[in-house]
């Protein structure tokens, strides 16, 4: 065989390598809710789908974008304008009154989150620029009514779509549980409920439901008015597969369906090298290091506010070293490391470090959690508060109250977490058990949503995802049996009555 035969053999094969690679690569477009760590955990997922071989997309906010915060190597970015939500939905509406001392106003917040998602879909040219990438698979957020809007999208294209969420929310995936066992992540309560408590729990579940068509029912509508109607319960209840931020060593024991898949810690990962500014500090810090972190949640924090709790807390620490992600210039930069931006999973990584001081939003826990670091929660508002309450029932760490919170607290927890072997040891173990049944959570994300795009999750789908919320909550059979029971109770009373009224005909007249 000639040279040039040989050429020509090897080019053809490696032509159909790169025909057969192409063949299986498809289209993923990613759109999180406009808020940093949303964008994280997505950014994370896409990543692992592009190391698969997959082309991926992430639709972000401007105000996402212009914060940055993660990392987008690898990804195709499609912007579109909308509100900063930190800064103008979430900071008036709960974060100011907190710091202020008075109660946060979540009407306010509920309303202001609906206008951005009434921002977004109307938004022609970025739809436009969506469809264009003829994406084989649309990843949205199933954390809250108002982002699962984003699969609207979705629908208008005719593409299948997938959903990732933080939290159990078991009527919207039409997985069968009791409230009994089955604690709401809006209500801080664990597993194990007194009588009230499970009052409580079906309580907010019931009003969840009646809750939900009020606001966002007809979204369909409104943003596809050429598309066949479908409530949006009925849409979202059609995704391909879910992929949900929890699992049974942080959060409790759930039950699920073959397509809702239970993948904590999305956004932990095994630790990359430290910066150099961080690596110093953490490396001088034999004693241990606090952790501090709020997310975005901080960095609008007042000063003085900032001042007069955090820092004068920290600097009676005494030995523990201290780094923040916040604004505020350090009072004392050998001991006490500001930053406007943390690498915050690696640096937990970090042998050195001790304590985790957190807000307990869902992406944190889980990194303190895979790096084996005990925490003290500091929740302020939404599903932070059951996150908390998780936390401190499996012995990670212990909570403290925002409001009324003084230095002498928050310094006597710091001390007690950090000292305390029990802390660490518990959160050791539930660690390399979490990472002997889950590995690297990106990945496992990543494979379940090439497998639906593979094999389609309609094999896994439960007869209960296709009915409407009436049918599956069998309203429709109980009105019948309650018709039926009603009018057994009245025609019982209507058959003593007329024997009665016999029985008094017949009888007879005394002398």
């Amino acid at each position: 065989m000639s040279t040039s035969q040989s050429l020509v053999k090897a080019l053809a094969a490696v032509l159909l390598l790169c025909y057969l690679q192409g063949a299986g690569a498809k289209r993923v477009m990613f759109m999180p809710m406009p808020i940093t760590s949303h964008a994280v955990l997505h950014a994370n997922v896409a990543r692992a789908l592009k190391d698969l071989g997959h082309e991926v997309w992430l639709v972000l906010g401007s105000a996402v974008l212009s914060k940055g915060g993660f990392n987008k190597e690898g990804i195709n970015v499609i912007e579109f304008p909308v509100m900063n939500f930190d800064d103008e939905v979430l900071y008036p509406g709960v974060l100011e009154p907190l710091y202020a001392g008075q109660k946060p106003d979540f009407g306010f917040l509920a309303e202001l989150s609906f206008r951005i998602y009434d921002s977004v879909l109307p938004n022609k040219t970025l739809f436009s620029e969506m469809k264009a990438v003829k994406p084989d698979l649309f990843v949205v957020d199933d954390v809250s009514d108002g982002a699962r809007m984003f699969s609207v999208f979705a629908y208008k294209m005719g593409v299948p779509f997938a959903c990732i969420d933080f939290t159990f929310e078991p009527f919207a995936r039409r997985v069968p549980f009791s409230p009994a066992v089955t604690p709401s992540y809006l209500i801080p309560i664990e597993q194990h409920m007194t009588f009230t408590e499970r009052l409580e729990n079906t309580v907010f579940y019931l009003f969840g439901l009646l809750d939900n068509p009020f606001f966002y029912s007809d979204a369909v509508a409104r943003y596809a008015p050429e598309m066949p109607y479908i409530s949006l319960d009925t849409l979202i209840a059609r995704a391909e597969i879910w992929l949900l931020q929890i699992d049974h060593i942080l959060d409790y024991p759930n039950p699920t369906l073959p397509n809702v898949k239970l993948i904590g810690g999305i956004a932990a990962s095994p630790a990359k090298p430290l910066p150099s500014r961080f690596q110093s500090f953490m490396d001088r810090a034999k004693d241990g290091v606090l952790i501090v972190s709020f997310g975005s949640r901080l960095q609008g924090m007042p000063d003085d506010f900032g001042e007069r709790l955090f820092m004068a807390a920290f600097q009676q620490l005494k030995k523990i070293r201290v780094v923040i992600k916040s604004n505020p210039t350090s009072p004392d930069p050998d001991k006490i490391l500001t930053s406007s931006w943390i690498p915050q999973n690696d640096l937990l990584a970090h042998p050195n470090t001790k304590v985790f001081l957190t807000h307990c939003g869902t992406s944190g826990q889980y990194q303190a959690l895979y790096h084996a670091v005990p925490m003290v929660g500091l929740p302020l508002f939404y599903d932070q508060f059951y996150n908390a309450q998780r936390m401190k029932v499996k012995g990670f760490g212990k909570v403290v109250n925002f409001q009324g919170l003084t230095v002498s607290q928050l310094v006597d927890v710091i001390d007690e977490v950090a000292s305390d072997p029990r802390y660490k040891q518990t959160i050791t173990r539930a660690s390399t058990l979490f990472r002997e049944q889950f590995g690297v959570p990106a990945e496992r994300a990543a494979y379940w949503l090439d497998h639906v795009m593979k094999y389609g999750g309609s094999y896994m789908r439960s007869a209960g995802q296709e009915m409407p919320l009436y049918q599956y909550l069998l309203l429709d059979v109980m009105a019948v049996i309650g018709g039926v029971v009603v009018f057994c109770i009245i025609l019982s009373c209507v058959l003593i009555r007329c024997m009665i009224r016999l029985c008094s005909r017949k009888k007879p007249k005394l002398d």
